[in-house]
């Protein structure tokens, strides 16, 4: 089911630095005043908002992602007992059960979740990403996306799927994918990709 993006916040979901994302969330928040709305404005307060150091910006959703992306790649001897850790990153990721309630509120959790996405994304063209030989030698554009595409179906499919959550999941999972389709248009889905690069 695809979730529609309101034309006014398109330009705070694919803005990635917090700074100029506060900015469009304000100028959006001037014309509208809903439940949805404050739930955007409690994600982005969660995410970007350090209490103790207000002055700099802090991307806490970009800290879970790579979490989960680790827990998927070093799962150990009992997988499944890692269950407790993924659900809790998911409750620090979905703060209450406001999207569970209402569905503008699933769609502005849905709508962050790709903006985490695409800012992890946006970190994987850095030449030092996926460095190759003990990190000494810089990898290339084809080995940058081949690395990347694993760390996003990692933190997504692949954790679902090694701690049993794939229902909880199923909001990540999809914008997720939803993302790196986005950005790759020439890719069918991020399973389709993650298992052509397995082959």
């Amino acid at each position: 089911m695809a979730i529609e993006l309101h034309p006014l916040l398109e330009p705070y979901y694919t803005e990635t630095e917090p700074d100029l994302r506060k900015n469009k969330l304000d100028a959006y928040s001037s014309t509208s005043d809903t439940k949805a709305d404050q739930y955007r404005k409690d994600l982005y307060a969660c995410r970007h908002i350090d209490k103790k150091h207000p002055e700099k910006s802090i991307d806490r959703f970009l800290f879970h992602l790579i979490s989960l992306a680790t827990i998927a790649k070093t799962p150990g001897l009992f997988p499944k007992f890692r269950k407790k850790e993924v659900r809790s990153i998911l409750s620090a990721m979905q703060l209450d059960d406001r999207p569970l309630q209402d569905p503008e509120c699933e769609a502005a959790l849905y709508w962050e979740y790709r903006n985490a996405v695409r800012r992890y994304i946006a970190t994987c063209d850095d030449p030092s990403y996926g460095r190759t030989l003990l990190g000494m030698k810089p990898s290339d554009a084809a080995g940058r996306r081949e690395k990347c595409c694993e760390d996003v179906w990692s933190f997504s499919f692949g954790v679902a799927s090694l701690v049993g959550l794939e229902r909880e999941m199923s909001i990540l999972c999809r914008a997720a994918n939803d993302e790196y389709c986005a950005l790759n248009p020439d890719v069918e889905s991020l399973e389709a990709e993650y298992n052509r690069y397995r082959k």
